[in-house]
């Protein structure tokens, strides 16, 4: 293993330390040094050609940073002596904790040992976990959406349950699916934790808008680290039933939750069509997805092996989540439910013609 840094790599680390010391402080600074640290480790090291996307060797422990961080920063809120005792409404940050906690554990031992646990044993913890997640705690189960028939399916104490669970089972499978490109994931959680940091005010947002932030940095400008299981499990499973509680809750609307998680959920549902239509496994990975094809276009047009890579995830995150957040923000923007739909139309149009246009070649190929 290479110990020594060479002058390219000593000017990342330079730019990315002054960029989280002047955005994140302190807590900026100890990130980054502890992701430089994560990457120059032999532990789950995956080569170029493991990912269709990335150009560089990386490491696959971004999730043990993230969780590493998120601990770090809440055990200094504490020292600061915070309010524990005063875990916010229906316990959100309590149960945001357990729920990043337990499912990072889970895919972290993946990362470790890919041949520790079978998908389908996975599958039966994820099951296992959320189902019961929701005995616990059945006020999070999303039955007031506000279309009064899905309500009424989802008030129906058995359906509802399972439709809950079988909806986060597939979104965590989302967000680790879409975990293909530098910042695509990263730049999601970062803006969807200020988002719900900003209509819910709990401090696991505080926490995870700031870890997030450092690590999208690192992972924009470096392109050696990545979530890894652990790190997509933990953050999907946060992002899903914080989206249950603040559409329960009238924090936001359904239409809105649809904006800020549209690419990794039509993306996988797209991915399981088309593998489905090919005759393949709808649960076999592939290399067919639209950042894939938007890579293939922005590397012939650059030197970087990395810049390539994180124009991709940061295009397709500003154009799901970004959207949202500009609208939020926005104060002259006042965006109705009804017009969220629309605009969620508009971003599945957009990935539809996208995809036809971009993967062309690639059937043209296929057909020849």
């Amino acid at each position: 293993m290479r110990l020594v840094l060479t002058d390219r790599e000593l000017a990342k680390l330079f730019v990315m330390l002054l960029l989280a010391a002047l955005m994140f402080g302190i807590t900026g600074l100890v990130g980054m040094l502890v992701m430089q640290w994560v990457t120059r480790q032999r532990y789950a090291k995956d080569e170029v050609a493991k990912h269709g996307i990335s150009q560089v060797n990386a490491s696959r422990l971004g999730g043990v940073v993230v969780i590493g961080l998120s601990l770090s920063f809440l055990f200094s809120r504490f020292l600061m002596g915070y309010e524990f005792d005063d875990i916010g409404p229906l316990g959100i940050q309590m149960w945001g904790w357990v729920a990043f906690l337990s499912t990072s554990l889970l895919g972290l031992i993946e990362d470790i040992d890919n041949d520790l646990l079978s998908p389908t044993l996975r599958l039966m913890l994820l099951v296992m976990f959320f189902g019961v997640t929701f005995v616990i705690w059945p006020e999070i189960i999303p039955n007031n959406i506000g279309y009064q028939a899905v309500d009424n399916i989802m008030s129906q104490p058995f359906i509802g349950w399972a439709i809950a669970v079988i909806f986060c089972v597939g979104f965590i499978n989302a967000i680790n699916m879409a975990d293909g490109a530098n910042g695509l994931v990263p730049g999601i959680v970062f803006i969807a934790s200020i988002i719900f940091n900003s209509v819910m005010g709990a401090l696991v947002w505080e926490v995870l808008s700031i870890v997030s932030g450092v690590f999208l940095l690192f992972n924009v400008i470096s392109g050696r680290l990545f979530l890894g299981d652990a790190g997509a499990y933990g953050l999907g499973s946060v992002l899903v039933l914080a989206g249950f509680y603040a559409v329960n809750t009238n924090r936001i609307s359904v239409e809105f939750a649809a904006v800020m998680m549209c690419y990794p959920c039509v993306e996988v549902v797209m991915s399981m069509i088309r593998r489905r239509v090919a005759g393949r496994s709808m649960f076999r990975p592939d290399n067919h997805h639209l950042h894939n094809y938007i890579h293939e276009q922005l590397k012939t047009k650059t030197r970087s092996r990395v810049a390539a890579n994180s124009l991709t995830g940061l295009i397709v995150a500003c154009a799901s989540t970004g959207v949202a957040f500009v609208g939020l923000s926005w104060e002259y923007l006042e965006v109705t439910s009804r017009q969220w739909g629309w605009v969620f139309v508009v971003q599945v149009l957009v990935y539809l013609l996208s995809y036809w246009i971009l993967s062309r070649p690639t059937r043209e190929v296929v057909t020849q």
